[in-house]
């Protein structure tokens, strides 16, 4: 799991240069740190250096619901990027009562010894209260993402729908991992709940897995498909600016200073082309009736014009 988790990370590392910022990469990062908290070979040592307190078991949990909170952003501002008029502190306002809750109950718990299985301290009330906290924080997130996945998929298009789609049966799976460990939780309770609490572990395991491969893959196809686009149009730009810069030249051929705009070699070539198609559309209006570019000339600047309208501003 954790495995999978640090390649997403990896796959998001272009979108953290490019932007400055990824809410999928910080997501993937702390639900990675969780998952290797869960290894018996990294639980067992980093607990015993800690006091052997379980202190780990909380960190794992402080980890994975703070990863879960910005998976749930990223997918909140990818698909409904208006975030409202609410305070920030208002809007984070469930992740800071589930982390103080769940630390509240670790610390009621009482003593405790380092074990991988933190069951056996769910006879003490405030131990079950730990565990639930998690297991409803990731049951709320996977509801809410799969609703809002779900409701606006239809008015999507290509890539963001086959991703988003991705995304929200992977929150399905996630749900029914929770149920099972509701179940599990219940069970000391409600006797009937312990056949589907004593689910196959294995199976349990593969619908974890299936969960992140689905989620990580659904959030990555609508920015692979997006740095292919901006590939293209970058390409586009720059055979454009090559069929324009001649009839620039040539239109400009002893035109005065003040026709001329600003040069800047470093600017994208997007730019630079907006730039030269201004320039070039002064001169043919500067020059009246008789204007000074060709029929041929003309539709094609036209095409460019019209292009250059679709491409997002820099």
């Amino acid at each position: 799991m954790a495995a999978a988790l640090a390649i997403l990370a990896l796959v998001r590392v272009p979108a953290l240069r490019r932007n400055g910022r990824d809410t999928v990469f910080v997501a993937a990062v702390f639900e990675g740190a969780g998952a290797l908290l869960m290894s018996p070979l990294v639980y067992f040592p980093l607990d015993q250096l800690l006091g052997g307190a379980n202190l780990v078991k909380l960190m794992m949990h402080t980890l994975l619901i703070t990863g879960l909170w910005f998976l749930r952003r990223a997918v909140l501002e990818a698909i409904t990027p208006v975030a409202g008029d609410r305070p920030s502190w208002i809007r984070s306002l469930p992740l800071t009562l589930t982390l103080g809750l769940q630390t509240l109950f670790f610390v009621l718990t009482g003593p405790t010894v380092t074990t991988g299985e933190w069951g056996i301290y769910h006879v003490r009330p405030a131990g079950a209260l730990f565990s639930t906290m998690l297991i409803l924080f990731i049951g709320w997130i996977c509801a809410e993402i799969s609703i809002v996945c779900f409701r606006y998929v239809p008015q999507m298009r290509s890539s963001f729908r086959v991703g988003f789609s991705l995304v929200g049966a992977g929150c399905l799976a996630g749900l029914l991992v929770i149920f099972k460990f509701c179940c599990g939780l219940l069970e000391q309770l409600f006797p009937v709940l312990k056949p589907v609490g004593e689910f196959p572990n294995e199976i349990i395991h593969l619908m974890e897995m299936l969960a992140i491969v689905l989620v990580g893959a659904g959030l990555t196809i609508p920015a692979v498909a997006g740095r292919r686009a901006r590939l293209k149009r970058m390409h586009w730009a720059v055979d454009t600016l090559a069929m324009v810069a001649p009839i620039r030249e040539r239109v400009l051929l002893g035109a005065s200073a003040e026709r001329l705009l600003e040069s800047d070699p470093d600017a994208p070539v997007q730019d630079r082309l907006h730039r030269m198609m201004v320039e070039i559309w002064d001169a043919e209006l500067a020059a009246g009736e008789d204007g000074v570019l060709t029929t041929e000339e003309r539709f094609f600047l036209l095409s460019v014009d019209g292009q250059l309208d679709l491409l997002p501003v820099h």
